[in-house]
């Protein structure tokens, strides 16, 4: 579960910026009580959404969460060895150019049992680092097996300080020494003692939980849900959120066709590990339809081509089905940019409240998503806390802020409506588009 997360100097966030899932304490525990849960004695919100103005950095901070996750699994890879880090800074202020660029996630993860570190069932961890395009600058581990907070390890430049519940990176540092510097070395543990180090096992195993799904959304990617209708189960179920959604698709045919290593593309072969190149293949998928006689009787079913004969709203709506259910399942973190795009404000609205439900998440997945959409801005389906504004300045930086900075705002206040009126910020200042034409 996700607790907090913070980015600072970072593509158009110049200044540190904060995401908090943790409830506040200032709204009455009954408002939207089914959108929060309790662990470890935290009360934690289900969901957050994201608002703002075209080009003000909604996609900038969901993209530093992605920056985040995809670092930490890649960076001790072979493949990064001898490159500079892909990062980004904010590029509009001589104050930032040399720089670090910073990002620290707060998390709770299962407790295993395999440290008999804790007694609590679940335990909490704080990560970070500071890097560059050239090294890692600095590395944080905490975690938190009693009421105290633990430090693990922390790390400046070449200089690794490990502490004593930390056993697994001690082994490590002892045997390797200096690492490379552009490597995490949380990374390079995972990487070289995998389920043997218990603790990092923990950590890494929640990261591979945290799915931005955007590019899987933006590209209609079909692959995720295709693989998991070979459940049956799972078939049903999104066989029926189909149905539900007024798709008019009544059956899926997925069809698979094994790939060639050898003759992909080099560029697609870099990235792929291994363990991958053995078990390739492009999917295809076909939609079967009722078809009826000129007396309105059901007369058979008729074969649409998937991609290219089903509407952009149906491919979106195919693509993240699968990923959601997955996660209403496993309880992951889930993250999508634009969860509105090419989908009615209906079927938007409801998979919002499947993560809102106590019914339907019944193992506190959350969701975490950027909106134009302000029908969900409303007070019967986000708590004040679960709204977030960005806003970006004259200068070209990007604040994130929740609608609870606003100390006057009701809980019974028309959230959308005084939004749209320019009261809480985070709205275009339009100009006068008919001088166009003059």
């Amino acid at each position: 579960m996700l607790l907090e997360f913070q980015v600072e100097n970072y593509l158009s966030f110049k200044e540190k910026s904060t995401l908090s899932m943790i409830a506040a304490s200032s709204i009455n525990k009954k408002e939207l009580n089914q959108s929060v849960f309790c662990v470890n004695g935290i009360r934690i919100l289900k969901s957050a959404a994201i608002f703002g103005a075209n080009a003000s950095g909604k996609s900038n901070f969901l993209k530093a969460i992605g920056f985040m996750t995809e670092f930490i699994s890649n960076s001790a890879k072979e493949s990064t060895y001898g490159k500079k880090i892909n990062i980004e800074n904010f590029k509009l202020s001589e104050d930032t150019i040399n720089k670090p660029s910073t990002f620290e996630i707060t998390f709770l993860v299962k407790n295993t049992n395999t440290t008999k570190l804790s007694s609590k069932k679940y335990i909490e961890f704080r990560y970070g680092f500071q890097i560059n395009k050239l090294e890692v600058i600095s590395e944080w581990l905490f975690a938190r097996f009693t009421r105290i907070e633990s430090t693990l390890f922390t790390r400046n430049g070449d200089d690794i300080k490990i502490f004593e519940k930390y056993k697994e990176g001690r082994q490590i540092y002892q045997t390797i020494g200096n690492i490379n510097k552009t490597t995490l070395f949380l990374s390079l543990i995972a990487n070289i003692k995998g389920e043997n180090a218990p603790l990092t096992s923990m950590v890494m195993n929640w990261f591979m939980n945290l799915k931005d799904i955007t590019a899987i959304a933006d590209d209609n990617f079909i692959g995720i849900t295709a693989n998991l209708m070979e459940i049956q189960e799972a078939k049903d179920r999104i066989i029926k959120a189909l149905a539900l959604a007024d798709t008019s698709i009544d059956n899926i045919i997925i069809n698979k066709k094994e790939i060639e290593y050898n003759k992909l593309p080099e560029n697609i072969k870099n990235k792929l590990s291994e363990e991958k190149r053995d078990h390739l293949f492009s999917i295809s998928l076909q939609s079967l339809h009722n078809k009826y006689n000129s007396k309105e009787k059901y007369a058979g079913k008729v074969t649409f081509d998937f991609k290219n004969e089903e509407s952009d709203g149906t491919k979106k709506f195919f693509a993240i089905i699968g990923p959601i259910i997955s996660a209403l399942h496993m309880g992951f973190v889930l993250v999508i940019d634009e969860i509105d795009t090419r989908l009615h404000p209906n079927l938007c609205l409801l998979l919002i409240s499947l993560f809102n439900s106590n019914k339907i998440n019944k193992h506190n997945a959350q969701l975490i998503f950027a909106t134009h959409n302000t029908l969900i801005m409303n007070k019967n389906i986000l708590r004040r806390d679960q709204i977030y504004l960005v806003e970006k300045d004259r200068y070209g930086k990007s604040e994130l802020y929740s609608l609870l900075d606003y100390k006057k705002v009701r809980n019974d206040a028309t959230y959308n409506k005084d939004y749209l009126m320019g009261k809480y910020g985070a709205v275009p200042f339009l100009g006068n588009f008919e001088s166009l034409f003059d």
